[in-house]
């Protein structure tokens, strides 16, 4: 689940510039964030795109690594973005578990709907 919430940092003619935060939950008890110990089949960082135009044509907005020794189901965390510029509308947002090798999670799983004004 994303939970997602735009800050305006100011206004362009027809785009305008916004801090987007990202809040979410992780179940590390399934997948174990890595450690010194934990090497492979870990969490090692999440990402967070815009998939408005599909996701094969998913746009990176930024990642920030699994939080340290983090363990079991982890509510709440949130991370927010530098300032981006985005075009007016309906735009859908999605974070991804990264592992060690680059996989990612499925990005239709933790996806959210904003309309940006």
């Amino acid at each position: 689940m994303v939970l997602v919430s735009l800050l305006y940092d100011g206004v362009l003619r027809s785009q305008s510039t916004h801090k987007i935060t990202f809040t979410f939950d992780f179940d590390f008890s399934i997948t174990p964030a890595c450690s010194p110990e934990i090497k492979e089949t870990c969490v090692q960082q999440f990402n967070f795109y815009d998939i408005s135009a599909g996701i094969p044509k998913r746009v990176k907005l930024g990642s920030f690594a699994a939080p340290a020794g983090a363990t079991g189901h982890v509510k709440g965390m949130s991370v927010t973005t530098k300032s981006l510029l985005f075009n007016p509308g309906r735009h859908v947002f999605a974070v991804s578990a990264q592992m060690p090798n680059g996989m990612e999670s499925d990005l239709s799983k933790c996806t959210t709907i904003v309309k940006i004004p």
